[in-house]
């Protein structure tokens, strides 16, 4: 399989400092909440974020399940010793718990309502956290999963600011490596932990590596044909990846508002807004 051309590493680590450095001022936040899951995005997106702000504007939470890998845990003490970062730990299936008590079903993880819900539950005590803070929410999803909608609508997909989310995959682990994320993650196997035995590549259907091929002579315009020419796959893996950036798109963009007035919220009135001179 062949690989994405890689990408300036450095010079990507200083645009997205920038970035966070100028979103959390807009916004007249004090700092970032991350949820450190123990996986290699929210690892880069918290190495990155504290060279942009400091480890005291870097509010960290890890936030457990039944389901989640005992070596998650590890991983999120080592890289917050690595980067000076304290953390707080709340373990979340309490509240599953209530929720099935409360619906009179039992939890089964690997169905799809119960495996969304973790990642809800999650952001719940994420935003709390900002709100008592005046922090903003950073979330760690990537270019490749953004794309194809691998991720929980108003879950993890849910944040005030995306850091790495025009990122591909193979590109964030060259982030990581630059930024010495420790080794065991760097290699762990991709998984949200939302049921044992869990792999986003499995999932997904395909490696990161032929995904981010894909998607990538997609991005450049090819056609499914010239995309599964050069890539040396079958047609219809790419249009696999097609469907699944069609059929998601509800997934990246907010709410579709039906337009009434002269002016309509996100399809009128579009960001960035000119900032009023008395503000």
């Amino acid at each position: 399989m062949k690989e994405i051309p890689p990408i300036d590493v450095p010079h990507t680590i200083r645009l997205i400092e920038d970035f966070i450095r100028t979103r959390v001022s807009e916004a007249g936040a004090k700092g970032i909440i991350i949820g450190l899951s123990g996986g290699i995005d929210s690892a880069v997106v918290a190495s990155i974020a504290v060279r942009a702000l400091s480890p005291k504007k870097v509010f960290v939470l890890f936030l457990p399940s039944s389901t989640t890998p005992s070596t998650d845990l590890n991983d999120v003490k080592t890289l917050c010793s690595q980067l000076e970062l304290s953390y707080t730990e709340i373990d979340i299936q309490n509240f599953v718990d209530i929720l099935a008590e409360k619906i009179q079903e039992e939890e089964n993880p690997s169905h799809l309502e119960w495996a969304n819900t973790k990642p809800r539950i999650r952001q719940v005590i994420q935003y709390f956290f900002a709100n008592r803070l005046n922090y903003l929410l950073c979330g760690a999803g990537n270019k490749s999963e953004i794309m194809i909608g691998y991720f929980t609508k108003f879950g993890d997909g849910a944040a005030d600011l995306l850091p790495i989310g025009d990122v591909y995959k193979t590109h964030v682990i060259q982030l990581g490596k630059y930024l010495n994320v420790p080794e065991s993650i760097l290699t762990k196997t991709p998984s949200a932990g939302l049921w044992e035995g869990q792999s986003d590549e499995a999932e997904i259907g395909m490696s990161y590596l032929q995904l981010d091929a894909i998607l990538y002579g997609l991005e450049r315009f090819q056609t499914e044909n010239e995309v599964a020419s050069y890539l040396q796959i079958p047609v219809v893996d790419v249009k696999k990846v097609r469907v699944m950036i069609y059929q998601s798109e509800h997934k990246r963009r907010g709410p579709l508002v039906f337009k009434l007035g002269i002016r309509t919220p996100s399809i009128d009135w579009r960001i960035p807004l000119v900032k009023p001179s008395d503000v």
